[in-house]
């Protein structure tokens, strides 16, 4: 290689590092996204009778501990899962994930855990209803 093609490549390698050190910022603007607001939903339903409360998005046990909260979106593919109460697993219809009351993964393609939400009583002291922040 000649000395100017050495040199003409080596312009348009700093050229091309400077062009995207630049776009980068503009990169990085597009690509934002605002996270998620926490979400409140309350539920108006005791846990005496059963034990846990289906809802569309999650469901709430009932334990020693006191209640907790797991989801119903599959981890897998975001199938809605159905409880099975006999068997006390959450079990997904779509590819047979299967996950604990506590949403622990215990066996399926699913590899992750169910998020899992907080859960406070609507009225201190009272079994009337709960607030699950999702």
């Amino acid at each position: 290689m000649q000395r100017r093609q050495v040199l003409a490549a080596g312009w348009r390698w700093l050229w091309l590092a400077v062009t995207a050190a630049l776009l980068y910022p503009l990169f990085r603007f597009l690509g934002f996204k605002v996270p998620r607001k926490p979400r409140r939903v309350e539920v108006h339903k005791s846990l005496k009778v059963t034990g846990f409360i289906i809802e569309h998005e999650f469901i709430i046990f009932d334990g020693p501990q006191g209640p907790w909260a797991v989801s119903r979106k599959c981890t897998h593919l975001g199938c809605r899962l159905n409880y099975r109460e006999n068997e006390h697993l959450l079990l997904c219809p779509c590819h047979q994930s299967r996950f604990s009351v506590h949403g622990k993964r215990l066996h399926g393609p699913a590899e992750r855990n169910l998020p899992a939400y907080a859960v406070v009583p609507l009225h201190e002291g009272e079994d009337k209803g709960y607030v699950v922040t999702l």
